[in-house]
C-alpha cells in the first residue's frame, strides 16, 4: 500500500470534517489473493484477483454515515461523500476510546510465491486416490495477503499486513453398505508453513481409518438404552461447536438488543439478565483475537481498537458481551475490539474471532474414567440451534461407548440434543487440551463471512435424571 494511498484516506477523513462531521475515519484495503480447486483428479478452478478500496464512516449532528468506494482519487471520495449527504443515516455516540498508532505484520515463514501449491495439492490428490475407502474427494485452497490502513479523525493510525492460507477437503467414504460424508479446514494467518500436507495427511488418513470403523463395526444405540446415558464427553471440535453456536452468538452485543432479529434472530440474553449464570464453575469461555496464527488473529479491530481476550463466561456466569464503539456507546463503556468486516465495501459490525472453552487441570483420560459409563462424541456431521440459541442439536459422525471408565465400541448416529443451559451447567470435568478448528462465521445484511476459529478442551457433561 503506497504513501499515496493513505494520503487520500487522510484526505477522506480531512474532508468530511470539513463538510461538518464531528468525527470521521476511513479504512484503506488492498487484497490480493489465489484459490484453486481439485474435483476427483480434475482440476476445477484456479483464479487470482486483487481488489483496492476505503470505507468512510462519519457523524453529523449525531447521525452515522457510512459508503465505500473503489475509485480512490480525491474526486472519487468528493462524489462518494457528496452522495452521503443525500441520506439520513442513523442516530448514535460512539464510545470515547485512546488515540492509537501502530504498524504490524503476521509472521509469514514461508512466502506464498516461493512455493507451487497447485502441484502440490495435486500430488496429495494422487495419493488420496489410493484409498479405497475415499470414494469422493475434493479440495480446495486459497491464500493471498491484506494491507489495510484506518485513520481517524482523533489521530489513530493502524497499519496491518495479514497473510493468511486456508484448505478445506471434502470426502464421502464407503465401506460395505454404508457411507459417511467429512469436511475438514486447516490454515491460518501466516504463510505457506501452515499448508503443511504431511500433517494434513497424516491427519486426513487417521479419520479415514476411524470413520471405517464407525461404519464396519459401530453399534446403533435403541431408544431405551439413549434414555439411559448420563454421562457424554465432548472433543474440543464438539465443544467448540457449542462455544461458537450457543455462547459466542448469544452475547454480540447487536444480538442481544435486537439489531439482528430480522437476520439471524435473537439471544437469550437481554439487558435485564446479564450476568446471569449460564454454566456450570468449570466453564470459562474466552474470545481472543491475539493468538499468533490462528484463523481470527489481529491485534486491532476494524475502528482503531485495541485487541485483547475476552472473557465472555467466567466460572459459569455471563461476564462480557462483545462490543464495538456503537454498543460501547450505547451502554456508557469502552469498546473491547470486537469490530470486523469482511471487506472495505461493507460496515464493521461485531464478530467472534478465536472462541473457545478455557481448558482445566483434568488429563483426557480422568474424562472418559469419571465417566465411568456414556458416549465419547469425538466430531459431528451437523449441528442445528434455535433463533435465540436457548436449544442445539449436535449430531455425531465418529463417537464411541463409554464402558467401565474406557473408550468402547464406536457408536453409529449418536446426536445430542439438548437446552444452552442443560450443556453448559452439565459440565463436570474440562481437561487440558487446546486445539481450535477453522470457520467462516457468516452475519450481517448483506451476509458478511469472516474468518474463526471455535475449539479448546474436552468437556465432561454429566446430565441427571
Amino acid at each position: 500500500m503506497s504513501a499515496a494511498d493513505e494520503d487520500l484516506a487522510d484526505f477522506a477523513v480531512n474532508r468530511a470534517l470539513a463538510s461538518g462531521a464531528s468525527y470521521a475515519e476511513a479504512y484503506l484495503l488492498n487484497e490480493k489473493s489465489s484459490s484453486i480447486a481439485i474435483e476427483q483428479g480434475v482440476f476445477n478452478g484456479a483464479a487470482a484477483t486483487e481488489s483496492s478500496g476505503m470505507r468512510v464512516r462519519l457523524i453529523k449532528k449525531g447521525r452515522l454515515f457510512t459508503f465505500s468506494t473503489n475509485v480512490l482519487s480525491k474526486e472519487g471520495i468528493e462524489a462518494s461523500l457528496r452522495r452521503a449527504s443525500l441520506f439520513k443515516g442513523n442516530s448514535i455516540v460512539l464510545s470515547r476510546e485512546k488515540v492509537r498508532r501502530a504498524n504490524y505484520k503476521a509472521k509469514q515463514k514461508k512466502s506464498f510465491d516461493s512455493e507451487n501449491p497447485a502441484e502440490d495439492l495435486a500430488e496429495y490428490d494422487r495419493q488420496l486416490a489410493k484409498n479405497k475407502l475415499v470414494r469422493y474427494r475434493s479440495m480446495y485452497l486459497g491464500y493471498g495477503i491484506s494491507n489495510s490502513y484506518f485513520t481517524n479523525s482523533d489521530g489513530t493510525k493502524i497499519r496491518a499486513t495479514l497473510p493468511s492460507i486456508s484448505s478445506f477437503f471434502s470426502l464421502i467414504l464407503k465401506s460395505g453398505s454404508e457411507t459417511r460424508q467429512r469436511f475438514l479446514q486447516y490454515g491460518g494467518v501466516g504463510g505457506y508453513e501452515l499448508f503443511d500436507l504431511d500433517k494434513i495427511g497424516g491427519e486426513i488418513e487417521q479419520e479415514v481409518k476411524n470413520l471405517a470403523n464407525v461404519m464396519s463395526k459401530g453399534v446403533s444405540l435403541s431408544k431405551s438404552k439413549l434414555a439411559e446415558i448420563r454421562n457424554v464427553v465432548v472433543s474440543p471440535e464438539i465443544s467448540g461447536i457449542a462455544v461458537h453456536e450457543s455462547i459466542g452468538h448469544p452475547n454480540e452485543a447487536d444480538r442481544v438488543f435486537g439489531r439482528e432479529a430480522a437476520q439471524a434472530g435473537t439471544s437469550y440474553l437481554n439487558g435485564s439478565n446479564l450476568g446471569m449464570q449460564i454454566g456450570s464453575g468449570a466453564v470459562n469461555i474466552v474470545d481472543d483475537p491475539t493468538i499468533e496464527g490462528a484463523y481470527g488473529f489481529y491485534l486491532y479491530d476494524d475502528e482503531g481498537v485495541m485487541a485483547g481476550p475476552k472473557l465472555i463466561v467466567k466460572d459459569g456466569m455471563q461476564n462480557e458481551l462483545l462490543l464495538n464503539r456503537e454498543y460501547a456507546g450505547m451502554l456508557g463503556r469502552k469498546s473491547n475490539g470486537s469490530a470486523r468486516s469482511s471487506d472495505y465495501s461493507v460496515e464493521p459490525i461485531i464478530r467472534m474471532s478465536n472462541t473457545y472453552l478455557k481448558p482445566g487441570n483434568a488429563d483426557f483420560e480422568d474424562l472418559i474414567e469419571e465417566a465411568g459409563s456414556g458416549v465419547y462424541i469425538k466430531s459431528f456431521t451437523e449441528w442445528n440451534i434455535d433463533d435465540t440459541r436457548s436449544f442445539a442439536k449436535y449430531q455425531g459422525n465418529e463417537a464411541y461407548l463409554i464402558e467401565r471408565g474406557s473408550i468402547g465400541k464406536p457408536v453409529k448416529n449418536f446426536s445430542l440434543e439438548v437446552s444452552t443451559f442443560n450443556f453448559w451447567k452439565s459440565v463436570r470435568l474440562v481437561d487440558n487440551e487446546f486445539k481450535l478448528y477453522l470457520g467462516t462465521c457468516g452475519k450481517g445484511e448483506p451476509e458478511q463471512g469472516v474468518p474463526v476459529t471455535m475449539g479448546g478442551a474436552a468437556a465432561l457433561l454429566s446430565f441427571g435424571e
